[in-house]
């Protein structure tokens, strides 16, 4: 059989053992090719079963009418019918001896000789031989076709027989307890008459075998796949609640540190106000007398409502990007989000950039103007989010 689509693709993780399960299963239900017996539909048979039942000097016949039988696989699809005959001996009953013999009734011919009936080989599945075997021995023993009934303890289970070479007759299956009732009934000497008749056409058959295999490997692929699934969400999760912990605590820490920062209004005559005065770099908008601006450790000075939710999102200056937490003396460690206060520093800090520098950087700070208007929530965030939407959606598929 060719490769199945995708069966090549390898991914990472989980994925690589989910694909080979489902390699499996996939190989299980496929198609088969055109000479393999498991592409076949089965047939039913019905059977017509009439006992011939000596009583008080009169033959008295019984028929049961019942779909109970399968024909071969490499059978002839046609109705047949005769006696039913077990083979001789108590031992003989698989026939699997070639030189099994069958003790078949006979009736008066013409001119005083006795003919054989038309009869029916009664054999039980097992022995060491194979159907093929079965069948062919009684085709050569002159049978019209071939009971074949199961094993002992299989009750009225049946299958497909596959006895290639062998289709030169008619050859079906029975269940045991069906085949053992017949038997029995024959060796308290009541003839036994089968009619076969052609049943129903069923689908492709799945032997119990092939259902428990595909049953177990979908049951390990989903119990793979939710694992998987799970613990990828889970970890997902947990990552995303770290980071957003350690974003609350630097946004914490940077309002305490917004909070040390200088504050003053603008007066008439300042510098900021005058010919020569600068404007707010996020804003772009002149200062006027009465504004409050927030003058930064790198002594820029900002509108206070401009420069404040900058610096709770970023912490950072918007021209020079000089980082207040570090400037104040707070550091922060990556691994667990903690922070730690080592030296208070006063508000007033000597810059860090030069006059070059900030107008290098200044259109850096206005192209920010639109992240400080309306400061969203960090993007890790919206990931923890995400992840704790996935969980509803993992118990349903446990809970099926």
């Amino acid at each position: 059989m060719g490769q199945l689509p995708g069966a090549g693709v390898f991914c990472r993780g989980g994925c690589g053992f989910s694909r080979l399960l489902a390699w499996c299963f996939l190989l299980v239900l496929s198609p088969q090719t055109p000479g393999s017996r498991g592409a076949e539909a089965v047939w039913t048979a019905y059977l017509n079963v009439s006992w011939r039942v000596p009583h008080t000097g009169v033959n008295r016949t019984v028929w049961e009418l019942s779909e109970e039988g399968v024909y071969g696989q490499d059978s002839p699809l046609e109705p047949v019918a005769g006696v039913l005959v077990p083979p001789d001996g108590p031992g003989a009953l698989n026939a699997c001896n070639p030189h099994t013999n069958f003790t078949v009734p006979t009736v008066p011919g013409d001119w005083g000789s006795s003919v054989q009936v038309s009869w029916l080989a009664l054999i039980q599945r097992g022995g060491g031989c194979t159907f093929a075997d079965k069948i062919h021995l009684a085709y050569e023993r002159g049978a019209s076709g071939a009971v074949i009934f199961n094993f002992p303890g299989t009750r009225n289970e049946v299958i497909p027989m596959s006895h290639p070479g062998a289709g030169d007759i008619v050859a079906i299956m029975i269940g045991n307890l069906k085949g053992t009732k017949i038997l029995q009934s024959i060796q308290r000497g009541i003839q036994v008459t089968m009619v076969i008749e052609v049943g129903k056409k069923h689908g492709p058959w799945v032997n119990h075998y092939s259902i428990f295999f595909v049953s177990v490997s979908f049951f390990i692929i989903t119990a793979a796949t939710v694992g998987y699934f799970i613990f990828y969400s889970a970890r997902r999760l947990r990552n995303a609640r770290a980071q957003s912990r350690k974003q609350r605590q630097l946004k914490a820490d940077a309002k305490k540190a917004i909070g040390r920062l200088q504050l003053r209004t603008l007066k008439q005559g300042d510098k900021e106000i005058g010919p020569d005065g600068d404007s707010c770099a996020v804003c772009i908008e002149l200062y006027k007398p009465n504004d409050l601006v927030r003058i930064l450790t790198c002594n820029h000075v900002f509108h206070k409502t401009c420069v404040d939710p900058w610096l709770l999102e970023h912490r950072t200056c918007p021209m020079c990007k000089c980082d207040i937490l570090k400037a104040l003396g707070i550091e922060v460690d990556v691994e667990d989000g903690s922070v730690s206060l080592q030296v208070p520093v006063s508000n007033e800090t000597s810059s860090n950039a030069s006059p070059h520098e900030e107008d290098n950087r200044s259109e850096t700070a206005s192209s920010g103007y639109a992240s400080v208007q309306g400061a969203d929530e960090p993007p890790l965030e919206e990931h923890a989010h995400s992840a704790i939407q996935l969980w509803p959606l993992v118990i349903i598929i446990m809970l099926r």
